[in-house]
């Protein structure tokens, strides 16, 4: 359900206009009084149909008696008796929310789902939602408002790849992320196709300003038409059309935000802690460094003078320097929609400009789209939309150890400084960083850049014929075409070594998609409603990638355009990869409503992808469902506390490739043959071919088999809802790497489908709206659980090592920690040497060693996926002015620290700064501390892998904050203007970890291809929060 919170949601669609002379007249107005337009009108008795206007009048010709149908522009229906000839206010019976569950839903072909077929799960998030958000990518604005979706982000630089999980992972080697569609076109999974950037997300192409709603699958039983795609789940993206019969409406909006880091507790050490710090390194390898020490102050001295001769005490905060003193976001917009009784059409025009947190960087975004729709008759229908959006983006490299500025910012000791005496950059003393690796000087004098047109379009056309019968065609497809470039300067970071290095990037990806229906739709003696539809759909993936280096430039060249290879000095190297897949399908979909009572759906779809060997390219998916409207029952009906109840079960089975999404994993059962030019084959001087990668003839489809029951229930006058899923999802089959026999050079392992996954959960969604009357108070919450395990692992080992903190092994949770158990440092003699690290030996905790080779990994029941998740808004409106608040939440998951050896390393790097933390180490005065005792090249190794580095990710963020003022009719009736809001807007305001030592963003991972990137912080950009003002106004 939506939740209308200012007059913006109702008031920036478009004026209707052209109104029939009407017998009976009315005004429609939602649960907060604002005016509901562009609502469907329609007198069952004669079908004659008018629309509201802006200001949600409708006049008709009717009469007493009459019924009349209202459905709103999200497809809600309500019915209403004509009374008298002025029905005055008419109201929804069920106000508006965020997330709508009970919505009419354009599914593939045109296929339609209405609340009365509704068997799967799905949520609909409203346009309001998108509309003068401060964010690059639409998916972040879904975070917190459908239940059972789990968010992260790779990197707080605008344009980066954020990874979605619904329901769990269900595949081992490919990206969890679900599909996505826009406007009925499907344009995958939003993979990562960058080849020099360190992510790009794709949805970063759509500009929520433009978008009407977006739609997440969730079960099988609504994501089964899109068969081989959609395990994962589905997200629908539905951007704004105009409207029949309305006079042209315009709208203007523009918001401006200032940024800041949203969660930021990483304090590092200052110069005097610097100093203490290694003195005491120094103090503790007296034997190491072959000298002796009389006092901590002379170990200290001598540290000083090792590492920081010279020092004239002034300080430097490194990670300010490389900080824009102020970081913000633009946003304007600018739209035009209208219509005739034949025609409608929308125009609009979007420039968003982000000034991101890190120096020099930059995201630049306009947005363009087209739709227009024509009834020919009225029975032939046409339409079309097109999208342009061009992306410029300038980011960082964000994995690259020092080359990433914002690490090698907190690797650099305060008491060093950026410039020399002589004004130049300081390349040399920054203690133990790379020489030539000054963060300023990379960013002012280095680059990564990228350019990005994308191209989306859609042709639907429609033809109703004997009656019953509907045939409808879709036809569209994406364009991307996306240039990259690095420069790096002979004097700075990596182009020292290259003498100067720029390396290009080409990408082209093409995207098509044609999809036909024929559908049946008939109820018979208004007891028997069915509805039958077969279709075809086609789908073709192109992707081409050109790759160029040139080096040893002699002086430092100007920018210039992308892609342009005259500019080369020494072209060393060149590349290209091309890949192509396509699938055929056919489906159909069965539903049948019995009295508008029981409910019967099926959906069958077959699918044939070129991916897979021949034998195995074609796959059977289906679902069957069913509801029981126990609310129409007799003895429910007159209920003082149950005003509506829907009992609900589904079960399908649904088929997935993937790798189809991957960049270069589209030849897998094939072995693939490599030569080598510049490697001797090892037993002889000659060059050779020797095999790249083992196929797998016998690779077959991944298997999901997913159960879902629920109920959903309104109770007290509609006042609360109540809507529960429990759901069993199966993956059998999984593909994953099988190791087998190799020669030397050759590979070690294979694809194949050797492993079993389940996701077991459900789901919890309230909406309530405790006062209803001038003043309105809404609430809307989800709660999830979702426990994600590997059932079976059909590998040589019985334990898979995904790194020295993760694996994979039958019976225990997906990527579970298997590790080392930290028992902190020791304070037993018989152990070992007092205030070194020390470990359990097993996973029983009984006996403790300083020698990790004599300790055993062990299993911690825990994992980097939630198995909570949280979303809670409150929305308070009086007259004119609203707040709205939305909390999110994720419980019960660990995270750890990717670069825990260099900030917490032990004394291993005396030179490099550390975190503050780091100052808690072992005395014989401070024997409870958390760390041990630093030492010189750290002989224990303490520093490395262990549940030491693990924290509890818990955490609760005040994700949105809203105030608006909208103006009330008084000021519209004088100034002639539809509708002006203000407000201001806070996103990421306020975070609270649960674990007091947590210091970095609990939502950040490593990447967002793989489940294995989840739960790894790399110290990439940060993830930002934004405060912002803004306006919307309607003429």
């Amino acid at each position: 359900m939506r939740k209308r919170f200012t007059s913006l949601s109702v008031l920036s669609l478009f004026m209707m206009g052209g109104l029939t002379y009407a017998q009976v007249s009315g005004v429609l107005r939602d649960s907060n009084n604002f005016p509901v337009e562009e609502a469907e009108v329609v007198v069952k008795s004669t079908g004659v149909k008018v629309y509201t206007d802006g200001e949600g009048n409708f006049n008709v010709d009717a009469k007493v008696g009459d019924i009349l149908k209202i459905i709103d522009s999200n497809g809600k229906e309500n019915i209403v008796k004509v009374t008298s000839t002025n029905l005055g206010v008419v109201r929804f019976s069920k106000s508006d929310a965020d997330n709508i569950e009970l919505q009419t839903v354009n599914l593939i072909g045109g296929i339609k789902l209405d609340p009365a077929q509704k068997v799967g799960s799905y949520t609909i998030v409203s346009r309001d939602n998108f509309e003068s958000t401060p964010v690059s990518s639409v998916d972040e604005v879904l975070n917190g408002r459908v239940a059972g979706l789990n968010y992260s982000t790779a990197s707080g630089d605008p344009g980066s790849s954020n990874m979605i999980v619904i329901r769990g992972v269900g595949s081992i080697l490919g990206t969890p992320n679900p599909l996505y569609v826009v406007d009925g076109i499907v344009v995958g999974k939003g993979a990562d196709n960058a080849s020099l950037m360190e992510s790009w997300n794709p949805l970063s192409s759509i500009d929520p300003n433009m978008i009407e709603n977006v739609t997440v699958l969730k079960d099988a039983s609504a994501t089964a038409l899109y068969g081989a795609r959609g395990a994962n789940g589905v997200i629908m993206i539905t951007t704004k059309k105009g409207k029949f019969g309305q006079k042209p409406r315009f709208n203007y909006s523009s918001d401006m935000a200032i940024q800041d880091i949203a969660f930021d507790k990483i304090n590092m050490m200052n110069a005097n802690q610097y100093h203490q710090y290694g003195g005491q390194i120094y103090f503790n390898s007296q034997q190491a460094l072959g000298t002796t020490f009389n006092s901590l102050e002379d170990a200290t001295a001598k540290f000083i003078t090792d590492k920081d001769a010279g020092w004239d005490g002034k300080e430097t905060d490194w990670r300010k320097a490389v900080q824009r003193n102020q970081s913000f976001v633009n946003t304007y917009n600018f739209s035009v929609a209208g219509g005739t009784n034949g025609i409608s059409y929308r125009a609009g025009l979007t420039y968003y400009k982000n000034k991101p947190l890190i120096q020099t960087t930059d995201f630049d975004r306009k947005s363009a789209i087209l739709a227009f729709d024509q009834k020919i008759t009225e029975n032939l229908k046409y339409g079309f939309s097109i999208n342009y959006t061009g992306v410029k983006r300038k980011t960082i490299p964000d994995a690259n150890a020092s080359a990433n500025p914002w690490l090698s910012s907190l690797f650099i000791p305060s008491s060093k400084p950026i410039y020399n005496a002589d004004g130049t950059y300081n390349q040399t003393n920054l203690g133990e960083v790379t020489e030539g690796f000054n963060p300023i000087g990379n960013l002012n004098n280095n680059y990564l850049k990228g350019k990005v047109d994308t191209y989306l379009g859609s042709f639907t056309a429609e033809y109703k014929f004997l009656r019953y019968l509907t045939f409808n065609t879709v036809f569209g497809g994406q364009r991307q075409i996306m240039d990259e470039v690095v420069w790096w300067n002979p004097k700075y970071g990596d182009g020292i070594a290259q003498n100067g290095l720029m390396q290009t990037g080409d990408t082209r990806i093409w995207d098509w998609n044609w999809t036909n229906t024929l559908s049946f739709r008939k109820k018979f003696n208004d007891i028997h409603d069915f509805d039958f539809a077969i279709g075809t759909d086609y789908q073709d993936h192109e992707y081409k990638l050109g790759q160029r280096q040139g080096r040893d430039f002699s002086e430092p060249i100007p920018d210039f355009q992308y892609s342009d290879p005259d500019k080369f000095v020494d072209v060393t190297t060149g590349a290209g990869t091309f890949y192509k897949w396509r699938q055929d399908s056919y489906f159909s979909k069965l539903s049948y409503v019995y009295n508008n009572k029981f409910t019967f759906a099926g959906q069958f779809r077959y699918d044939r992808v070129s991916v897979l060997p021949k034998k195995n390219r074609g796959g059977l998916f289906w679902s069957l469902g069913g509801t029981w409207n126990v609310g129409k029952e007799e003895f429910l009906k007159g209920s003082s506390v149950v005003n509506n109840l829907i009992l609900k079960a589904s079960y399908g089975r649904l088929g997935n490739v993937p790798f189809a999404d991957m960049w270069g994993r589209q030849y897998d059962y094939y072995s693939l043959v490599s030569s080598s030019t510049t490697t001797p084959y090892p037993y002889g001087d000659n060059f050779f071919s020797q095999i790249s990668s083992s196929g797998n003839a016998n690779l077959d489809w991944e298997i999901s088999k997913q159960l879902d029951v629920g109920f959903e229930m309104s109770l007290y006058k509609n006042a609360l809802d109540i809507s529960f899923s429990y759901y069993d999802k199966q993956t059998e089959g999984a593909l994953f790497n099988a190791v087998t026999k190799s020669e030397s050079g050759n590979p070690t392992s294979y694809i194949a489908n050797v492993s079993d996954i389940s996701n077991k959960g459900f789901e919890v969604t309230l909406t309530s709206s405790p006062f209803r009357k001038e003043f309105k108070w809404d609430i809307n919450g989800n709660f999830s659980r979702n426990i994600n395990k590997i059932e079976k692992l059909n590998i040589e080992e019985d334990i898979y090592l995904i790194s020295d903190m993760t694996a994979l092994s039958a019976g225990k949770l997906l990527g579970e920690y298997y590790t080392w158990l930290w028992a902190g440092p020791n304070n037993d003699p018989n152990v070992g040497e007092l205030g070194v690290g020390s470990w359990y030996t097993d996973g029983t905790k009984t006996a403790t060693t300083t020698d990790k080779s004599k300790a055993e990994k062990a299993w911690l029941g825990k994992s980097a996926f939630p198995k909570y998740l949280v979303g809670l808004s409150n929305t308070f409106s009086y007259k004119g002015v609203s707040l709205s608040v939305l909390f999110t939440g994720q419980f019960d998951f660990y995270v750890h620290n990717g670069y825990h050896s260099f900030f917490y390393n032990d004394g291993n790097f005396p030179g490099r700064n550390q975190i503050a933390d780091a100052m808690d180490y072992w005395t014989p005065e401070n024997t409870d501390a958390a760390n041990p005792k630093p030492q010189l090249n750290n002989p224990n190794n303490s520093r490395l892998e262990s549940d030491r580095w693990m924290r509890k990710g818990d955490h609760i963020r005040l994700k949105e904050v809203k105030l608006a003022y909208s103006f009330g009719d008084k000021f519209k009736q004088q100034t002639g203007v539809k509708n002006l809001v203000f407000y201001v807007k806070g996103f990421n305001m306020w975070t609270y970890a649960f674990d007091k030592d947590l210091n970095f963003d609990p939502e950040s991972i490593e990447n967002a291809w793989s489940f294995e990137g989840k739960g790894v912080f790399n110290y990439t950009t940060p993830i930002i929060k934004s405060l912002s003002i803004g306006m919307s106004l309607d003429f």
